[in-house]
């Protein structure tokens, strides 16, 4: 009786995990690709025409473009610990990104070790756009 009862209990237990296939899988027709865009202008801006200040722009009119911040970590014992100079060059590209001409306010924090993280370097700054030049 015993054994029927495990044999009984084996099969509801199993009987749920059961495989399915996706026979229309090799059917399918491959997606068709989009036409190509075609760009007729294209502004460029480099990082390195981003300027830079600590405090704010009193001799110049601009429109503020929101905060730009970046995180550079170090994840390891082994890895290097990243730089100013490198968490500079990430600012600027993300203010490229937004179209800024400048960053004014810009701040640097260090940052200690959490449960992410070995070490770091936080950067944040305000992006402004000027009105005129």
């Amino acid at each position: 009786m015993k054994q029927w009862l495990v044999i009984v209990m084996s099969v509801a237990f199993f009987s749920g995990c059961s495989m399915s296939f996706n026979y229309n899988f090799w059917s399918q027709k491959a997606p068709e690709t989009p036409a190509p865009t075609v760009v007729t202008e294209a502004k460029i801006a480099l990082p390195s025409t981003v300027l830079m200040y600590d405090l704010d722009i009193t001799d110049r009119p601009y429109t503020s473009l929101g905060e730009v911040s970046v995180t550079l970590t170090k994840l390891n014992p082994w890895g290097e610990e990243p730089t100013q100079a490198e968490a500079e060059a990430k600012l600027k590209d993300e203010a490229v990104k937004k179209g800024a001409d400048a960053l004014i306010y810009v701040r640097y924090t260090k940052l200690g070790a959490s449960w992410n993280r070995l070490s770091g370097i936080e950067g944040k700054a305000q992006a402004v756009k000027f009105t005129r030049y």
